[in-house]
This record gives structure tokens, C-alpha cells and sequence, in this order.
């Protein structure tokens, strides 16, 4: 048996232009501040929080020669995506009003991961949207999704079967009898 890990206590990045980034995280996302440093040529760090929790993002200017600028490609960073989980359908909502109004993209979504959107039976039911912090790196807003009890696979045995029957009729449109 492994260890029994309760979540990610935090998540720490590099940043390519400190001051941009810190503006970012607590004047658009909304991060508080628990500790924030800064030395006279500009670089800094600082460590975030999200509520009561000590922190749970931090920030950090990249060594010197260590480009983290969004000139590299998504395909190139060593984060894939750093995910942000919101209470509920509402405050999703207001987050993605929030981000469009002050400017920043939407480059995927707003979209439910699983069978809502007609494809991923293994999907965790999430509702999702995704866009980039200034040095490129990929986010996501994201709420509802599943819970999958500990030492169960998902789907669940009991209905993938029906589930992926019922995916490969839908999508050979073969009509689907419904019960009166």
C-alpha cells in the first residue's frame, strides 16, 4: 500500500515577469496574500491562498537564463495545467464573467467533461473553461465534478456496459426507446 495522500497541499510556479504575474493571481483570480518578498532588481515571490489555508499557489521569479515565457509552447512546458476548483454552478458562472470582462481569453469551454458533451464516458462530469496566466501557462475554472469512492474504478462496472451501448447508438443515431 502507498501513502495515503489527503489533496495537494500546494502548487508553486515559475514566472517570467513577477509583478505582471502577482497582479494576475490576486487582482484577476482573486488569490489573498499570506507572504509576499521582492528584491530591488524586480524579482520576488510570493505565497497565495485561496481562503484560510496558509497558502495554496505560490509564485516565484525564474532563475536567471530560465525562460518561462509564453513564447513556449503548450506542448513544451513541464505544467500541463494547474486546475482551480469553484464552489458551484454559480460562482463558475461569475468567474467566467469576471475573466472576459477583464480581458482575458477563454481558449476552451466553457464544457462538461463526460457524456453530456457526447463523447468521454470516463470523464468526471466537471463543468470546465480554460485560459492562460500571462507567461502562457495553461488554467483551469472548473466545479461539480464526481466523486469516485476510494478503491473503486469509474466508470463503475454496473452501467459502462449500458453507458457505452447506449454512446454507440446515439452517435450511429440509432433511435433509443424511451420508457412511458
Amino acid at each position: 500500500m502507498g501513502i495515503q495522500i489527503k489533496r495537494i497541499g500546494h502548487v508553486g510556479i515559475y514566472v517570467s515577469d513577477f509583478e505582471r504575474s502577482f497582479r494576475f493571481y490576486t487582482e484577476i483570480m482573486g488569490c489573498k496574500v499570506t507572504r509576499k518578498t521582492q528584491q530591488p532588481d524586480g524579482t520576488g515571490s510570493a505565497f497565495l491562498r485561496f481562503d484560510e489555508t496558509h497558502h495554496d499557489f505560490v509564485i516565484a521569479s525564474a532563475p536567471v537564463g530560465v525562460d518561462v515565457s509564453e513564447t513556449i509552447p503548450p506542448r513544451e512546458r513541464l505544467v500541463q495545467q494547474i486546475a482551480f476548483e469553484v464552489e458551484n454552478r454559480d460562482e463558475f458562472m461569475r468567474a467566467l464573467g469576471h475573466l472576459h470582462t477583464n480581458g482575458v481569453e477563454i481558449i476552451n469551454g466553457p464544457l462538461t467533461h463526460g457524456i453530456e458533451n457526447g463523447d468521454n464516458i470516463s470523464g468526471s462530469g466537471s463543468r470546465s473553461f480554460y485560459f492562460l496566466d500571462p507567461d502562457g501557462n495553461r488554467l483551469e475554472i472548473f466545479c461539480d465534478g464526481m466523486k469516485v469512492p476510494n478503491g473503486e474504478m469509474f466508470p463503475r462496472a454496473e452501467y459502462a456496459d449500458a453507458i457505452r451501448d447506449f454512446m454507440e447508438k446515439k452517435a450511429n443515431k440509432v433511435p433509443v426507446a424511451a420508457d412511458d
